[in-house]
């Protein structure tokens, strides 16, 4: 014989209603204007190809972007040292400080898809030289390197500074990057350890990202042979919340098909 369970008729469906209430929270977390992101960026040291392929440069970070107002806050992470070795064996240098944030037109429609988000060691744009009389945003990129450009000067042994640009499409930071965004791409560490010669007398910063010749040939940029290619990873990041609001409504469910077992 099949008893009616115990729970009284109005409780069930005040635990369905609540069990939905959860998962609908669960998705407007989820759907919420604001997500952070992780975003990885590997550049390829041209000079280690062959002795030590796995010498690369990486950057790791996290940040926060709201759709809404299509910005990028909290940018932080850090860099490793490409000539002590790969990822797991060289020193980092973390940056910590979101100092500048360049909307951008990457298809040439005259509306901004992307924000260059750049963050440094220090609390100083030291290495980050928008200013200097012979820049403008992307012609390092497209241009002969020289002794200026991205990084300034490019001997700034005395700042001690270091930083990485990001590139966030406004639509979709996940998006695979294009060439032209990936152009965008770059890193520049002038702490002690990155200067070269590593004689102890070093002037010159480590550098990296995408440079074209004369041609309009993609070539590595920066110091030291360059680096190429250059890439970038963004994923979302799910926030706590998010789980704990998925999590209880599966809870609740799961009480409400246990309730409606046959004793």
């Amino acid at each position: 014989m099949i008893r009616k369970s115990a729970v009284p008729s109005l409780a069930l469906p005040a635990l369905k209603a609540a069990g939905l209430l959860s998962l609908l929270v669960s998705a407007a977390a989820a759907n919420a204007s604001v997500t952070t992101y992780s975003v990885t960026q590997t550049f390829n040291q041209v000079v280690y190809d062959k002795s030590h392929p796995d010498w690369d440069t990486w950057f790791y970070g996290t940040f926060t972007y709201d759709s809404a107002s299509q910005t990028v806050s909290n940018l932080s992470g850090k860099i490793n040292q490409a000539m002590d070795g790969g990822p797991g064996v060289s020193a980092w240098v973390n940056l910590n400080n979101q100092l500048s944030s360049v909307a951008v037109d990457t298809n040439g429609d005259m509306v901004n898809d992307g924000l260059v988000v750049s963050v440094f060691k220090n609390a100083d744009t030291n290495v980050f030289n928008p200013n200097h009389p012979s820049y403008t945003l992307g012609s390092f990129f497209g241009g002969t390197f020289g002794s200026n450009g991205k990084m300034g000067a490019v001997y700034t042994a005395g700042t001690q500074n270091a930083f990485a640009s990001i590139f966030v499409n406004l639509a979709d930071p996940t998006a695979a990057l294009s060439q032209a965004q990936s152009n965008f791409l770059a890193y520049g560490d002038c702490t002690p350890a990155a200067l070269m010669p590593r004689n102890g007398s070093g002037t010159k910063c480590m550098t990296g990202w995408n440079s074209y010749d004369a041609t309009g040939k993609l070539i590595p940029g920066g110091t030291m042979m360059g680096t190429l290619p250059n890439s970038q990873t963004i994923a979302a990041v799910p926030e706590p919340e998010s789980y704990a609001m998925f999590l209880a409504g599966l809870g609740l469910m799961g009480v409400m098909a246990r309730r409606r077992l046959p004793a």
